[in-house]
């Protein structure tokens, strides 16, 4: 498996492992009878759903999905390199910045958070158009013309 798909499933696992561990606490602090503040949750929901998920199927995808040898040559028709770990990047810190940001931004509001908050988000969707582009390079067959 190369090496950026691998990080992506790698990071995925991380996020797997530290969202049953926040959901383990959730749960104690619960049966303890302590409230828990509402985005707390959502935090929870977005480090296994963007964290695990959504990590680990697009470093399937890259791995598995065919291969197109004229869109991509230099790479035996993987993927970019650089644009691939672009998205890492955009997908991860920002994830990262919104699991501190909202919860920050929720308690303590401030403009410079908030747009924190925004661009992180931003960052987010940014990657999985990179990652789209990717993906449909790869999927993407054009209608076949009847022969003449």
């Amino acid at each position: 498996m190369p090496f950026v798909p691998r990080l992506f499933v790698k990071t995925g696992i991380v996020y797997l492992v530290l969202t049953f561990v926040v959901g383990a606490v959730l749960l104690t602090l619960e049966a303890l009878g302590r409230s828990v503040p509402f985005i707390v949750g959502v935090e929870h929901a977005h480090m296994g759903f963007v964290g695990w998920l959504v990590n680990t199927v697009i470093g399937v995808a890259l791995w598995l999905l065919p291969i197109n040898r004229k869109a991509f040559p230099q790479t035996q028709g993987r993927y970019p390199e650089t644009p691939a770990r672009l998205a890492f990047v955009l997908l991860n810190a920002g994830l990262a910045v919104r699991l501190i940001g909202e919860p920050l931004q929720q308690n303590h509001p401030t403009a410079a958070v908030g747009a924190l908050v925004v661009a992180a988000a931003f960052a987010q969707v940014a990657s999985i158009a990179i990652v789209g582009w990717i993906v449909w390079q790869r999927v993407y067959a054009p209608p076949m013309r009847p022969n003449a």
